[in-house]
């Protein structure tokens, strides 16, 4: 996890202009669990890595760029996100996913993405009574963001 925020926070970016090279976003799902707000860091013209944090949990994931970013098109992307949520009473879980998807940089600075793809979801319950149960599935998951990059 330390080589993780190592990268995230200091890693210089490779290629990339160094400015707006970061990215607050707020999210529905993905790796801010619910929603959230997530941290952005665009290490390269073809990686970025983010940390989020939302009303029930924490994630993490990288995001790869087949083909460069840039403003004002439409760039494709997949990765690799993982978030983890809890609730209160109800139990926690995990969710590991795939994201195909679609983010768009304007020339003002603010961005708009949305991902799907396919997920691993594992969810622990428990009650008052200290039975527990698990569950582990696959879905789909998703995303959708709007961020302002800096």
């Amino acid at each position: 996890m330390r080589a993780f925020l190592f990268i995230l926070f200091f890693f210089p970016t490779l290629g990339f202009s160094q400015d707006h090279q970061n990215i607050i976003s707020g999210n529905i799902l993905g790796s801010s669990s619910a929603i959230g707000l997530s941290y952005e860091r665009i290490v390269s013209d073809n990686l970025s890595l983010e940390l989020g944090i939302g009303l029930i949990g924490i994630g993490a994931g990288a995001t790869v760029y087949p083909w460069k970013i840039q403003t004002s098109s439409l760039c494709f992307y997949t990765g690799f996100k993982v978030s983890s949520f809890v609730l209160v009473d109800v139990g926690g879980g995990t969710v590991a996913y795939v994201p195909f998807g679609v983010s768009f940089f304007s020339p003002a600075n603010w961005m708009i993405g949305l991902d799907v793809g396919p997920a691993n979801g594992k969810l622990v319950s428990s009650s008052f009574g200290g039975a527990t149960s698990e569950t582990t599935r696959f879905y789909i998951y998703g995303n959708f963001r709007l961020g302002f990059r800096f």
